[in-house]
């Protein structure tokens, strides 16, 4: 998978272990809106996360995508879109956070089912919505405004500015190209 985004704060020294992590994200669209998850600080975020001991990527996000937003995806539809990696000081101070993320464009199938947080999504109240592309980064431009250049706020910034860079969706969240997995076009009525 092409690399889209290399995020490195560059705040770590060179002996440092490093702490490897592989995630998977889903790119879906629903009627011209972006299916994301937002937490009680406004930030949103692609749905998606690590993958486990033994799991393959694809099935990470099938898993990901229905525990974060109850949501099924089609695995038919599911086509790569590019990889964000990070590098970083981790929380705990003592060990470099190497994360590669990697995006895919698909489609979910059905109704929404109910989601499955896990205790620290619990506590930030996590909860899925859709926005228009526009929305989703505005939203995040203004965390960033308020919260500061952090790398996992950065990224889920970057990664939108890239989505409408990449599909040529309009400031509305509407248009983009036609015949591209997990998107459909948007309609006012």
């Amino acid at each position: 998978m092409n690399r889209i985004l290399t995020l490195d704060a560059g705040d770590y020294g060179p002996n440092l272990p490093e702490l490897y992590r592989l995630a998977a994200r889903g790119i879906i669209f629903l009627e011209g809106r972006l299916l994301l998850t937002e937490n009680r600080y406004g930030e949103v975020k692609l749905p998606g996360g690590g993958v486990e001991a033994g799991e393959d990527e694809i099935a990470a996000l099938i898993r990901e995508v229905r525990e974060e937003t109850g949501y099924a995806v089609a695995p038919a539809s599911i086509r790569p879109f590019g990889e964000i990696e990070e590098k970083r000081l981790s929380a705990e101070g003592d060990r470099i956070w190497h994360q590669v993320s990697r995006l895919y464009l698909c489609r979910v199938a059905g109704a929404p089912a109910p989601c499955s947080y896990s205790e620290g999504e619990k506590r930030l109240c996590f909860r899925p919505v859709l926005y228009t592309l526009e929305q989703a980064i505005q939203k995040n431009r203004a965390m960033l405004d308020r919260e500061g250049e952090h790398t996992y706020n950065q990224r889920e910034y970057k990664t939108l500015l890239l989505i409408r860079e990449r599909l040529g969706q309009s400031p509305e969240g509407g248009g983009g190209k036609e015949n591209v997995p997990g998107v459909r076009p948007h309609r006012d009525d």
